[in-house]
C-alpha cells in the first residue's frame, strides 16, 4: 500500500494501480471507505467512451521539509496517453488535495479526466439513515441516506456539470455527512470557471462514490488536459451542511467573481437599487402583448408595494413562443408588440419590467438564419448530463452571436425603454462545450465558452446602459458563482417543489416523500453579493393548496422574492371571468405563448394579503436583511411539523408532472437568521400554520457580537405591533407566541 497519514487522515492507495483503497478519520475512528475492492484509479475519455486501463504504472513518495507528504502517480495507456496524479497530505492538515493531468501521445481526442475517484464509501451513521448528500445541483439540494435511495446507473449524482446550474452544479463544493459524527467536504478550488463535473452516486459494488470529471479545453491528437487547480477532500465534524458551506464561502468571496463587493457596502453604486428596495413581489410570463391591466390593479388592491414583472415572450414581430417557435435574426425581433396599456398601468404603480427573451436560442430558417447556421453550437455525442440540450442553440464564441445579442438588446433598450433585461435558457443551465472550431474557439472550449457568455453579457449590458443614461439590471434562468458580478436577479423554481416544474425534476419523487429537501446553499455563500433570486411557482387561488403559504414563507425568509408565474396556465379568473374575449378580460389560450386548458379558479383575496405581509417586510423592516444581509446558520428550537396539500397544474401539458397532487410534511415555523454589516442581527420566524404557535428558544444576543434585543409581529397586511411581549429567562430561554400566519422579527442591536 501507498500510505499518507498525518494523524488525522489516513489515505491507502493500491501500490499496483494507485486506486484509493482506504480514506479514514483517524481522531474519529471513522473509515469512510475502507478495505475497498478498488475501482479504476482514473477514467479517461475519448470518443470510444470512458476507460481506465493501463499498461504501466509507476510512483514516487517525496516528504517536503515543511511537512507535505506527497506521492506522484504516473500512468501509461496502451494508446500512448500519459496520465499523471498529484496526491498531497499536510502535517496537521485535515485535507488532502488532488492534481491531475493527461499528456496525450496518441491520434484519439481526449474529451476528460476523471479524477480523483474516492470509491466504495460507507455509510457514516447506523444504516445511513442520518447520512445526507448537499450538492450544489440547482443551487442547493440534500438527500437524506444516498445509500439506501441512490441507484447505479439510475438515481444519484453521476454526471452534475458546471457552471451549469439546472442540470448540474451553481458552486464547486459538496458535503456526504452523517449527522453529529463526520464527513467528507469535496471541491474544486477553480476560480477560472473552467468546466468541470461532481459526481457522486452508487458504483456498481453497490457502495457510494465520489469523483471529479474535468473537461478538455483543446480537443484533438496530441492534445492533452491539464486542469490548473486542486480537488480538496476534507474531513467534517458533520453537524450539517453548512459546515462546508463554511468552509467554501471562505474560499469563494476571494474570488473574482466577488470583486464587485458586497451590495451594503458598494452604497450609491448598488446596481438597480430599485430591484432590491423596492419590489415587493415578482411576477413571471404575463403577457407582454395582451392587455393585462385589470390583473394588475387588482394585485395592487391587495399588494401595495411596486412588483416586478418579467413579461411573457409575446413581444417580438415573429413568434417567440413554448410551441411556435423563437425568433431568428434582428428582423425577426422588431418592431416590438408591448401592450402600452400594461406598460402605463405598471408606472402608475411605481412596478418594474423586464422582456423576456429566449436568449440563445435561434430560429435557423428565420431572418439571417444562414448566419445562425454558421454561428450553431455544436454538442459532443456524450454530453455527460441529465438535459439533452435539444434546441437550436447558438454558440456564444462565435463573432455573429456577439454582434446580435448587443445590437438585439441595445436597439430594444432604445426602442421600448426597458427597466431591465431577462434571459431565458441562456448562461446558467447549457453546457459549456461547443465541438464546432469554424466559430474561432479550439474543440471543446469550456472556459472559452464561459468567457464568451461573460464578455457578450458585459458588452450587452454597457451598450444598453449607454443608451439608457441608467444601469440596467440584467436576470438570467438560474445562477452559477462565476457570473455573480453581471447577473443582478435571477429566476428559480425550486422552492416550489413539488407544485413546481424543472429543476430538481430527477428527484421529485424524494422531495414528495421529504428523503430530498431543498436547501439555501447558493444563499448561504452568496447572498450578499447580489443575484437576487425569484422563486416560488404561485397563482392567488386557493386550488394551488396549503403549501403556497409555507413556500411564500420560505422565499422571503431565504432571502427571496415569491413569482406569482402564469407561463403554462391562465390567470386567475376575476368576478367570475377568466377569459371572457371580447371584453377587457381577455386571458384566452389563443392570444397566450402556451396552449394550456381553461381553468377558472377564482382570485383569492386572502391569499394576496398573505402575500402582501411577507412583500411589505421586504421593503420594509426586513429589506436590510432580506436584500443585502449574510446569511447566518439558523438557531434550533422545537419545531412542530404539519402536512398541507399542493396541486400543480402550472405546467406542460405532455408531463407526467400535469396535474399532480399530494401532500407534504413540512415545518409549521419556517426560520431564518440574517446579520446586517457589523450593526444588527435579525431572526425571523414566520409560523405559516392555521394554529398559533409557541417558540421557546436560546437567545444570547452576545453570541452575535450584539447586546440588546427586541421584538416586532407582524400579521395579515396591517404592519406591526410595537412592543411585542418577548419573554426571556436568565439562562437566555426566550419565549413568545407567534400567531398564525404571522411573522415575528427579533432584532439584535
Amino acid at each position: 500500500m501507498i500510505v499518507l497519514h498525518n494523524g488525522r487522515i489516513r489515505l491507502e492507495l493500491n501500490a499496483a494501480d494507485g486506486s484509493i483503497r482506504s480514506l479514514r478519520d483517524l481522531r474519529k475512528g471513522i473509515a469512510y471507505s475502507e478495505d475497498s475492492a478498488g475501482g479504476e484509479p482514473f477514467r479517461l475519455e475519448t470518443d470510444g467512451g470512458f476507460s481506465g486501463s493501463f499498461e504501466a504504472f509507476e510512483w514516487r513518495e517525496d516528504r517536503m521539509e515543511s511537512g507535505i507528504q506527497t506521492v506522484s502517480l504516473t500512468w501509461r495507456t496502451p494508446s500512448g496517453v500519459t496520465v499523471r496524479a498529484e496526491v498531497s497530505l499536510a502535517a496537521e492538515a485535515d485535507e488532502a488535495l488532488f492534481r491531475c493531468s493527461a499528456d496525450n501521445g496518441s491520434d484519439e481526442r481526449l474529451l476528460s479526466l476523471e479524477y480523483p475517484i474516492i470509491p466504495d464509501l460507507r455509510t457514516i451513521t447506523e444504516d445511513g439513515k442520518d447520512d445526507y448528500i448537499a450538492h450544489p445541483f440547482a443551487t442547493g439540494f440534500k438527500v437524506r441516506n444516498p445509500m439506501k435511495l441512490f441507484v447505479h446507473d439510475g438515481l444519484g449524482q453521476r454526471f452534475m456539470p458546471y457552471p451549469e446550474s439546472f442540470s448540474g452544479a451553481s458552486m464547486q463544493f459538496f458535503a456526504y455527512y452523517g449527522m453529529n459524527k463526520g464527513g467528507l467536504y469535496f471541491a474544486a478550488m477553480d476560480g477560472e470557471g473552467y468546466v468541470k463535473w461532481l459526481n457522486f452516486y452508487k458504483n456498481a459494488n453497490g457502495l457510494l462514490e465520489a469523483s471529479f470529471i474535468h473537461g478538455c479545453e483543446d480537443m484533438g491528437a496530441g492534445k492533452g488536459i491539464y486542469p490548473d487547480y486542486a480537488v480538496q477532500v476534507a474531513l467534517l465534524e458533520g453537524r450539517d451542511w453548512y459546515e462546508a458551506a463554511d468552509l467554501y464561502k471562505g474560499w469563494a468571496e476571494r474570488q473574482e467573481w466577488c470583486k464587485r463587493g458586497k451590495l451594503a457596502e458598494r452604497g450609491g453604486d448598488v446596481a438597480g437599487k430599485w430591484l432590491h428596495e423596492e419590489m415587493g413581489v415578482a411576477t413571471f410570463g404575463i403577457n407582454a402583448g395582451a392587455d393585462r391591466t385589470p390583473w394588475l390593479r387588482k394585485y395592487h388592491e391587495f399588494i401595495r408595494t411596486p412588483m416586478f414583472h418579467i413579461l411573457g415572450p409575446d413581444w417580438t414581430h415573429a413568434p417567440q413562443t413554448f410551441y411556435k417557435g423563437v425568433p431568428g435574426g434582428f428582423d425577426d425581433w422588431f418592431p416590438t408588440k408591448f401592450n402600452p396599456d400594461n406598460i402605463a398601468c405598471m408606472k402608475e404603480y411605481g412596478d418594474r419590467f423586464a422582456p423576456f427573451e429566449f436568449d440563445y436560442l435561434y430560429h435557423f430558417e428565420g431572418a439571417d438564419g444562414e448566419l445562425g447556421k454558421a454561428a450553431a453550437q455544436k454538442f459532443p455525442e456524450n454530453k455527460k448530463s441529465i438535459d439533452a440540450y435539444a434546441f437550436p442553440f447558438l454558440c456564444p464564441a462565435h463573432p455573429y452571436a456577439h454582434e446580435f445579442h448587443v445590437r438585439r438588446d441595445e436597439t430594444l433598450q432604445r426602442t421600448d425603454d426597458v427597466d431591465a433585461i431577462y434571459y431565458d435558457i441562456s448562461a446558467n443551465n447549457i453546457l459549456k462545450i461547443c465541438m464546432d472550431d469554424t466559430h474561432g474557439h479550439p474543440i471543446g472550449a469550456g472556459k472559452t465558452i464561459e468567457d464568451a457568455y461573460r464578455r457578450n453579457f458585459a458588452d450587452t449590458k454597457a451598450a444598453m446602459a449607454a443608451v439608457a443614461g441608467r444601469y440596467v439590471p440584467m436576470g438570467t434562468e438560474m445562477m452559477n458563482e462565476t457570473l455573480l458580478d453581471l447577473i443582478d436577479y435571477y429566476q428559480a423554481r425550486a422552492g416550489g417543489q413539488p407544485a413546481a416544474p424543472l429543476e430538481g425534476w430527477p428527484i421529485r419523487d424524494l422531495l414528495k416523500t421529504g428523503d430530498a429537501e431543498l436547501i439555501p446553499m447558493f444563499s448561504y455563500v452568496y447572498h450578499e453579493y447580489g443575484a437576487m433570486r425569484m422563486d416560488g411557482w404561485g397563482k392567488l387561488v386557493e386550488e394551488i393548496g396549503e403549501l403556497y403559504y409555507f413556500t411564500v414563507a420560505r422565499t422571503y425568509l431565504w432571502g427571496g422574492l415569491y413569482e406569482l408565474n402564469y407561463e403554462y396556465s391562465p390567470m386567475e379568473a376575476l368576478d367570475g371571468h377568466e377569459n371572457t374575449i371580447g371584453n377587457a378580460l381577455e386571458n384566452a389560450s389563443e392570444e397566450h405563448y402556451y396552449p394550456f386548458e381553461p381553468r377558472g379558479y377564482a382570485f383569492s383575496a386572502e391569499r394576496a394579503r398573505y402575500l402582501a405581509m411577507f412583500a411589505g417586510l421586504r421593503v420594509g423592516s426586513a429589506n436590510k436583511y432580506w436584500a443585502y444581509g449574510r446569511m447566518l446558520r439558523p438557531l434550533e428550537f422545537e419545531n412542530p411539523r404539519i402536512r398541507m396539500d399542493w396541486f400543480h397544474y402550472n405546467h406542460g401539458k405532455e408531463t407526467k408532472e400535469y396535474n399532480d397532487s399530494g401532500k407534504m410534511t413540512v415545518d409549521a415555523i419556517v426560520h431564518s437568521a440574517w446579520r446586517y454589516k457589523d450593526e444588527s442581527v435579525g431572526l425571523f420566524f414566520a409560523n405559516v400554520s392555521e394554529e398559533g404557535c409557541k417558540v421557546s428558544v436560546r437567545l444570547d444576543p452576545v453570541k452575535f457580537g450584539m447586546s440588546e434585543a427586541s421584538a416586532l409581529l407582524f400579521i395579515g397586511d396591517r404592519g406591526h405591533a410595537d412592543n411585542f411581549e418577548l419573554s426571556r429567562s436568565p439562562s437566555g430561554e426566550a419565549e413568545f407566541h407567534i400567531p398564525a400566519r404571522s411573522v415575528v422579527m427579533l432584532e439584535l442591536t
